[in-house]
């Protein structure tokens, strides 16, 4: 028995017997909430559409530049500041990766991009976001507008959507990245999730290697000028291709040399299982509401409360 003292003297008592033996005799009531509840649960995991999560894995090569002497120096401030390069050239921080992603030229990418469904159907992503994706819980999304701000927000919104989808994430001990993408159809969350993977591999490689390229589209562009001038002898446009030329090999190799190795460790796999929602945690919040309700219906019935709570003169003695 439990017991709670009140500021008017009166002893405030829970019999903890009694509670359980109304429990035992309305026991089918609490069982006949819970089956409601389960019943909503299902109705419920049923109504809302199921997401799949498809993650692929990249290990992207780390290179620093350390000057002579300086190699002791970079590995002691590794470990000072956790592990993390400060000569490190290559893009590691989570935060940029994901800034890649959260770009306008991305989302025009990966809406242009031709899909599969489960279903076996080839066709844009723009289409299937537009048929699959698109929210049509607004009025103001479902009119076709016009007005170029109304486009803009448009573009605006389903870019967020996207970006909202698609996770990149980055372990700093090994910089191993993995890209992660939810979608309603497994095959599709997939083949996004492989086409994020080439674009970032891509944009790295570019990112690394457009100086070099630059220079050597410049110095290709020299070799043409020169080639083309008639004004110079021979001797000496050959001595200048000659030297182009040299330029034009030891550019290449450099291309070759800033191309980073990215191996792609996992690649995206259609998912089996959704992820979205979560059955087990539905059902087991669902059953707990049953429950509880199943309880307070029980006491409130025929005022059963009042006969595990006891008004008394006070017991307790100090």
């Amino acid at each position: 028995m439990i017991q709670k003292h009140k500021e008017n003297d009166e002893t405030l008592s829970i019999s903890t017997a009694a509670l359980f033996v109304v429990l035992k005799k309305e026991y089918k009531i609490i069982l006949l909430v819970i089956l409601f509840f389960l019943i909503i649960s299902i109705s419920y995991i049923l109504t809302i559409p199921k997401e799949y999560i498809s993650t692929g894995k990249i290990m992207p090569e780390v290179s620093y530049k350390a000057s002579n002497g300086m190699g002791g120096l970079n590995e002691l401030l590794k470990k000072y500041n956790g592990n993390i390069d400060v000569y490190n050239t290559e893009i590691t921080s989570p935060e940029l990766y994901a800034e890649i992603i959260n770009t306008n030229e991305f989302c025009d990418y990966i809406l242009a991009k031709e899909i599969n469904t489960k279903r076996n159907e080839k066709i844009s992503f723009k289409a299937y976001y537009d048929l699959k994706l698109k929210s049509k819980t607004s009025f103001f999304n479902r009119e076709k507008s016009n007005f170029e701000a109304n486009d803009k927000m448009t573009h605006y919104n389903i870019a967020k959507d996207i970006q909202t989808r698609i996770a990149v994430t980055i372990a700093k001990r090994n910089n191993l990245i993995s890209v992660s993408v939810k979608m309603e159809d497994p095959v599709v969350a997939a083949d996004i999730a492989n086409f994020t993977i080439v674009y970032l591999i891509d944009y790295i490689t570019k990112y690394r290697t457009e100086k070099t390229r630059q220079e050597l589209r410049f110095i290709e562009s020299l070799q043409k000028d020169v080639s083309n001038d008639s004004s110079k002898n021979m001797q000496l446009k050959a001595e200048i291709q000659s030297s182009l030329s040299a330029s034009v090999i030891q550019m290449k190799i450099k291309i070759q040399e800033d191309t980073p190795t990215i191996q792609v460790l996992e690649k995206p796999q259609i998912p089996v299982f959704s992820s979205e929602p979560p059955t087990l945690r539905v059902f087991a919040e669902f059953i707990f509401l049953g429950l509880l309700t199943g309880v307070i219906i029980v006491l409130l019935k025929n005022y059963n409360y009042k006969t595990i709570l006891n008004s008394s003169s006070p017991t307790y003695k100090e």
